[in-house]
């Protein structure tokens, strides 16, 4: 039987010390309204260790709670959107940094390049559509960055059940699950910003 080349080891590139945490969330507030007390206790957390935020610039939905208490605490906030969703998703106007892109894959990369580590909190399939591609960037061994999934309610449980389920299927490498950290709460994140 033939291996695929990522079942091999490999070394994936150094992560960097962590300064700024991407956030991938919604840009509606959901049903549960822990999602949205959480994500302003995310932004005030990033903001009280020292740790900027990058999120897709949004005042809508989570993006907005996460961003307006990072503001609020003192925060760096750089906010990255596309032109075209800037009034469909309502550009933040108290970022102290707003790019405007040209396109979402722009966007995606912009925000990609200027992090340290991704938080994913819940959301749609935006929020799906950029966790999936910086873990396959991972997977591809082009980052080391930490990938995070934090959400209230056992949010992340079907995510996570599909992802060993294409890992049993023999269509991703074992590997690929570790690429993940689940975290249960905003302490856990607190934790991992105190680390030197």
């Amino acid at each position: 039987m033939v291996t695929h080349p990522l079942d091999s080891p490999a070394t994936a590139p150094t992560a960097q010390p962590i300064r700024n945490v991407l956030v991938f969330c919604g840009s509606r507030l959901g049903r549960d309204p822990r999602h949205a007390t959480q994500a302003a206790e995310i932004g005030r957390t990033l903001a009280l260790h020292g740790v900027g935020l990058i999120y897709g610039g949004g005042a809508l939905g989570l993006m907005g709670e996460i961003g307006r208490a990072a503001i609020a605490a003192g925060g760096h906030v750089q906010g990255v959107i596309p032109r075209f969703l800037k009034e469909w998703e309502v550009a933040e106007p108290l970022c102290d940094d707003m790019t405007v892109t040209d396109s979402l894959h722009a966007r995606k990369a912009l925000m990609f390049d200027r992090c340290d580590a991704i938080l994913a909190l819940p959301g749609g399939l935006g929020t799906l559509d950029e966790l999936i591609e910086v873990l396959s960037w991972r997977n591809l061994r082009l980052h080391a960055k930490p990938v995070w999934l934090l959400g209230d309610g056992d949010f992340w449980a079907p995510f996570l059940a599909l992802m060993r389920h294409s890992v049993d299927s023999g269509f991703a490498g074992i590997d690929t699950l570790s690429h993940l950290e689940t975290l249960d709460g905003t302490d856990a994140l607190a934790a991992l910003l105190s680390r030197p």
